[in-house]
């Protein structure tokens, strides 16, 4: 995919993402799932307020048959007039 965006754009590959949109990625490659975090913005709120850190985290997953795809980015950027 990386080799068909390049045809397209110009880019530089600064490897594995860690972040996108401010959230963080996290990624279980044996069980294959990938999740999205605000760790670092909860604790900038949280110092902001005073809210003590040690509550509980609760996880929201996607529902079971939404899938993403890569073939899905691609099909956006075609669909997107440059």
């Amino acid at each position: 995919m990386k080799k068909d965006l390049s045809f397209e754009f110009e880019m530089k590959d600064l490897g594995e993402a860690k972040k996108v949109l401010g959230m963080e990625i996290e990624r279980e490659w044996k069980s294959g799932k990938i999740s999205l975090t605000q760790m670092g913005y909860l604790k900038k709120v949280f110092q902001k307020f005073n809210i003590n850190d040690d509550i509980k985290s609760e996880s929201t997953p996607l529902t079971p048959h939404f899938k993403l795809k890569a073939t899905l980015l691609l099909l956006l950027l075609k669909s997107v007039s440059i």
